[in-house]
């Protein structure tokens, strides 16, 4: 075995060993070319980077990063949706196999609803609206649509018994704007672990995944959005806005008021609730797929 090959099985047996789902080689495929010898390879193909260069404004990374992504010519890839299965083909990908960012089976709420909403200080009568964010603030108000969510919230909220939970590094910028629009039932428990992100989506009522207007959507979908997936894992109405269309979710215009609408089609039980799908899926096909590859 080369080198690309050992690090693949040193990345998939450490992630195995810390029990969340085994990735191949959790890095992008702009930087692929460092190896010397990567005739087997394995890519993993989580984030059209180039797309997300581009709406950061760095154009020249996004047209470096762009080149450098035809790397993954005649490698095996693993994507994470069948719409970047699509592009890993127009690249040159040599095998392209669809693994979702699904969660293990294991993802499962420790504590009763209304015994989790006690423990954080919450009313049990009162619903929960869930966000769940990123441990990174910034990206926060720049991907996941800070300022759609809380503009909608602001409608929602004298008319709805429900608290909106934010789960994610608080910061200064989403503070302001809590004061500013004057939001009086906004949670900030900060960041959670994976067991305390189970408590949270188990007790929600509702479920939103909200991007940023202009940000690009139509590679994505509930299948490489972890926070959609985990929220299907519960079977939680979920509100999208800024995805590609999927049957997991219902999807809303970028706007405050669709948004807003959406929100309380949820409260009002009225939107189709997912199907949940976890990583254990695929795990046995990926396992058989790896061992054809590395040592056909």
């Amino acid at each position: 075995m080369n080198t690309g090959t050992i690090l693949a099985y040193a990345t998939l047996l450490f992630k195995s060993a810390r029990a969340v789902r085994p990735g191949i080689v959790d890095i992008h495929a702009s930087i692929y070319l460092l190896f010397k010898r990567t005739s087997d390879l394995v890519v993993d193909f989580r984030t059209p980077f180039p797309l997300e260069l581009e709406w950061f404004g760095h154009r020249s990374l996004a047209s470096v990063a762009r080149r450098l992504e035809k790397s993954i010519q005649n490698r095996l890839v693993f994507a994470a949706n069948e719409r970047m299965a699509a592009l890993c083909k127009e690249l040159g990908a040599g095998y392209v196999f669809v693994l979702p960012n699904y969660p293990t089976r294991d993802f499962e709420a420790t504590m009763k609803s209304d015994a989790w909403k006690t423990a954080c200080g919450l009313n049990p009568e009162r619903h929960v609206v869930l966000f769940t964010s990123s441990k990174t603030g910034w990206r926060l108000r720049a991907i996941y649509g800070l300022d759609l969510l809380l503009e909608s919230w602001q409608l929602v909220e004298p008319s709805a018994d429900a608290d909106l939970v934010i789960l994610g590094e608080p910061n200064a910028y989403l503070r302001m704007r809590m004061r500013s629009l004057g939001l009086r039932h906004v949670i900030l428990p900060g960041t959670a672990d994976s067991c305390g992100v189970a408590n949270w989506v188990n007790c929600a009522d509702v479920c939103l995944a909200p991007r940023t207007p202009g940000f690009p959507r139509n590679l994505y979908d509930d299948k490489d959005s972890t926070k959609i997936s985990e929220y299907a894992a519960f079977r939680k109405p979920i509100v999208a806005a800024g995805y590609a269309p999927s049957d997991q979710y219902l999807l809303v215009d970028q706007t405050p008021e669709a948004l807003a609408e959406g929100i309380l089609k949820g409260l009002s039980r009225k939107i189709t609730l997912p199907e949940p799908h976890y990583w254990d899926e695929n795990e046995s096909s990926v396992l058989d797929l790896l061992e054809e590859f590395w040592f056909k």
